[in-house]
């Protein structure tokens, strides 16, 4: 099932390990989903990195390790591969931080992994949270 990575879970992986880690580490043994992100996601979080390495608990190897991981597991997707949906996303996304997601999303037809309340609210029927990922990955291992 192709799915768009958004920020925030990249992220969340990255300074927290919580939920959407988890999510990414079970799909790695289950293959349930296929991530996909814009390309800038990783330039974007390539410049928060400092504020990763000042608030979380991780080394900078350790953040370096799960920064390799996550880019193995999300394939990059140029901008203009989906810029021709950038005007209807713009008008569905609940900020312009989410327009790419959004039109990543509308270009392939799938859902957005995402914890984002914003999103969930103006898009209901093309979320996935982190938990409904788990609850779904870990039903296919059953």
């Amino acid at each position: 099932m192709l799915v768009v990575a958004d920020t925030n879970t990249v992220f969340s992986s990255l300074y927290v390990r919580g939920k959407p880690f988890e999510v990414f580490m079970l799909n790695k043994m289950v293959g349930l989903f296929e991530f996909v992100a814009p390309e800038f996601l990783f330039f974007e979080i390539g410049k928060r990195m400092d504020k990763l390495l000042a608030k979380s608990r991780l080394s900078k190897e350790g953040i370096s390790d799960i920064f390799s991981f996550l880019k193995r597991e999300i394939d990059f997707v140029s901008s203009d591969k989906f810029e021709d949906k950038a005007e209807e996303a713009a008008k569905r996304a609940p900020h312009m931080k989410d327009v790419a997601f959004v039109a990543l999303a509308l270009k392939l037809d799938c859902k957005i992994l995402t914890g984002d309340k914003g999103i969930k609210k103006s898009l209901p029927d093309r979320v996935i949270t982190p938990s409904e990922a788990i609850d779904m990955l870990l039903t296919k291992t059953a």
